[in-house]
């Protein structure tokens, strides 16, 4: 089963302030009620989903022999290729910082071009863009960004903004080509062994010694 990896805290604090205040009443009278003022918030995001698991329905397909980073995946549907990942301490979005919860923790931030060969238009769901940790758990990731361009080949999606999962639009392309990053809470270990896989793809192979 997929789900969302173990998530992360940002170094951000809520203030709520409230203020009431009572006027004094003579002893032979009942006290009046006073107003007491609402409490204001400061600015801060959207919670982020926690320990959601991946529909049961979609399984992670079979693949004979895994490929490794910078070597085309090729399936009837799909021409994937991962051309970058690394593990990273802190990622930034939305102008704040993240970091996993968990002590000694990386987020596994992953690149990859996708080349649609299968004739249709595709439509996929970021729950179906997933990593297989060293365990076998299949996740999906906690911030991704996406660009679908017809015409360029020489984008770097290194370079794409990252967005929290749950602003995640579903990925629809037709030839053209998709550049797609993904970046994932893990526990740091190393060396490590991923498996990433996107929809029906072939699984690609990211080790990082």
């Amino acid at each position: 089963m997929k789900k969302t990896s173990l998530l992360f805290v940002f170094l951000f604090t809520l203030v709520v302030s409230a203020a009431c205040s009572a006027t004094p009443m003579p002893p032979t009278e009942t006290p009046a009620p006073t107003n007491t003022a609402v409490p204001t918030k400061t600015s801060t995001p959207e919670p982020t989903p926690t320990n959601t698991p991946m529909p049961t329905a979609t399984e992670i397909p079979p693949t004979p022999t895994f490929v490794p980073v910078g070597v085309p995946a090729i399936s009837d549907d799909y021409e994937v290729t991962v051309v970058y990942a690394r593990y990273f301490e802190k990622i930034s979005s939305g102008g704040f910082i993240y970091t996993p919860t968990e002590p000694g923790g990386q987020f596994l931030d992953v690149s990859v071009v996708i080349k649609n060969v299968s004739g249709q238009t595709r439509s996929v769901s970021w729950e179906d863009v997933y990593i297989i940790d060293p365990n076998g758990d299949g996740w999906y990731p906690n911030f991704g960004g996406s660009l679908v361009s017809p015409n360029d080949d020489s984008f770097d999606p290194t370079t794409l903004y990252l967005y929290p999962h749950y602003d995640l639009e579903t990925l629809v392309f037709n030839e053209e080509t998709l550049y797609l990053r993904g970046v994932w809470a893990t526990d740091g270990a190393r060396p490590a062994t991923y498996l990433f896989g996107f929809d029906t793809s072939n699984l690609v192979e990211i080790t990082l010694p």
